[in-house]
């Protein structure tokens, strides 16, 4: 597989418990940033797909609203 190489700078203290779990697990930190920036990923195109959910919803009880008001334009139209 390709790669590509980032380079970011992080806060101290975050960069500190990284180390500590490196140390600690003996885990490379390619792997723990894959990691992250997979989990990362993934969540933002969840919350994408829960907004677009959320707009087709909403679109859905508009058509639905729209409904009703033909609906009940139509039972003043009967009475006259």
């Amino acid at each position: 597989m390709q790669t590509k190489t980032f380079t970011s700078s992080i806060p101290l203290p975050l960069a500190e418990r990284l180390d500590a779990i490196i140390e600690q697990f003996e885990i490379p930190y390619d792997q723990i940033v894959t990691e992250a920036i997979s989990a990362w990923i993934d969540r933002e195109e969840e919350r994408r797909l829960a907004v677009l959910r959320a707009f087709a919803s909403a679109n859905s009880m508009a058509v639905e609203g729209h409904r009703v008001i033909d609906w009940a334009d139509s039972l003043s139209a009967d009475n006259h």
